[in-house]
């Protein structure tokens, strides 16, 4: 009876991700759709639109959503695979699927969705000029925004909820993974200013013509995704409740 109720507990957690996944994938596309559809007709002609558009693949928000969307196709397909091969022997190619997937979550879309999310937010309401020029209301609707910077969260809790998983007794491939990515960003982001003399986001030109803001704001992030990071290990011990730490 005990096994019974085991197999079908891991049964219900498979469901629920591939239910969140198919979520994740859906909200993504067609507020694609939707974004898409304003790129066209009379705004185009404003020359701040062409600019933002031109460069959407370098707004860290596009690439923590090109991200999520990676992640929970990785996510459908494992799980997809794993009912497939429930009653016969799982090949390896699918652990390393299911390991990809769990390792990009926790060391890289877990405290990128959160820095996306938190820091929008707070620069937003306190001075949007900061992130969000007035101009990106004629192609960004309320609603899109909310799918780009609010909705990601409860749908990487939604993973944490129904993954299965303990707490890493070591963490430096994860912090590691999540400072490269970093890195990487900020010299696109860097690049950026040096190609074409405009910053992705207001708040670094600003803070750039200072000798200490800068590199005090780029600090003040990394913590921020530092602290994000073991934010989502507190998370798992509550709802996993895994006394024996093991490496994911």
């Amino acid at each position: 009876m005990y096994k019974y109720r085991v197999a079908r507990s891991k049964m219900v957690a498979i469901y629920m991700r591939m239910l969140g996944y198919t979520v994740t994938l859906a909200m993504h596309v067609i507020n694609t759709y939707v974004m898409t559809s304003f790129l066209q007709g009379p705004v185009m002609e404003d020359p701040n639109i062409r600019t933002f558009t031109a460069m959407y693949k370098r707004f860290f928000t596009v690439w923590t959503t090109f991200l999520q969307i990676f992640v929970a196709s990785l996510g459908l397909t494992s799980d997809y695979l794993t009912l497939k091969y429930s009653n016969k022997e799982e090949p390896h190619w699918l652990t390393v699927m299911r390991s990809m997937k769990n390792r990009l979550f926790a060391a890289v879309l877990w405290p990128t969705v959160f820095l996306t999310s938190t820091l929008f937010w707070t620069l937003y309401h306190y001075d949007r000029s900061l992130i969000y020029p007035t101009f990106a209301d004629k192609i960004l609707s309320s609603g899109t925004n909310h799918v780009l910077h609010t909705a990601v969260i409860p749908l990487v809790v939604w993973e944490v909820v129904f993954q299965p998983r303990s707490v890493p007794t070591n963490h430096t491939i994860n912090v590691s993974m999540l400072s490269v990515y970093m890195l990487t960003y900020l010299c696109v982001m860097y690049y950026t200013y040096v190609e074409k003399g405009i910053w992705m986001y207001s708040i670094f030109g600003i803070a750039y013509d200072t000798n200490i803001c800068f590199p005090l704001i780029i600090a003040f992030i990394g913590v921020m995704l530092y602290v994000y990071y073991h934010m989502q290990w507190f998370l798992t011990q509550i709802v996993w409740e895994p006394q024996a730490k093991i490496k994911i």
